[in-house]
């Protein structure tokens, strides 16, 4: 191979190197509008106002079904009752929500359960919700039937910070 064609050769593969870095070298390409439009966001939210009243479901009660959370004392054996009724904000598709309680405190927590529950749905079960709804809300408080001895007396179960959550679901 002589020299003239040594020198072509490398003068040609520096070219092409040239081009490939540089981006010079282009295929077709095409592009087009589609129908599109603004993605705006949902909006999500629970107002459960002051409406709502506490009562003693227990099975056997002394005294009346009315409590004031304020100076009752709950025992073993009691169950109480929120009712209230929620309004719900719920713009979006795919809408499905988790109600639940977050807030009651205390150190006989071990002992006491809450379940929440919608209308006359199941209880501690996701509901559908839409924009506008008004959920009549219960969350029961029970105090279990058998704590042993002497546990847990003189203690504090706290109701008074009580707040009912919705927690969006995937549907």
């Amino acid at each position: 191979m002589n020299r003239k064609t040594k020198g072509a050769l490398a003068v040609g593969a520096g070219a092409i190197l040239l081009l490939g870095g540089a981006g010079s070298y282009a295929l077709w390409s095409d592009e087009a509008d589609v129908v599109g439009g603004n993605i705006a966001t949902g909006d999500f939210g629970l107002d459960c106002g002051t409406g709502g009243a506490w009562t003693d479901i227990s099975t056997t009660m002394n005294g009346g079904a009315s409590i004031n959370t304020a100076t009752d004392l709950m025992v073993p054996g009691d169950v109480w009752k929120y009712s209230g009724n929620c309004t719900v904000t719920a713009t979006g598709k795919n809408m499905k929500a988790e109600l639940g309680v977050s807030g009651i405190t205390g150190t006989p927590i071990p002992y006491i359960t809450t379940d929440t529950q919608v209308g006359t749905g199941a209880v501690n079960a996701p509901v559908v919700v839409s924009d506008g709804d008004t959920l009549p809300v219960a969350v029961t408080v029970t105090f279990d039937m058998n704590t042993p001895n002497q546990e847990s007396t003189n203690e504090a179960v706290t109701v008074g910070d009580m707040k009912i959550t919705l927690n969006q679901v995937r549907p």
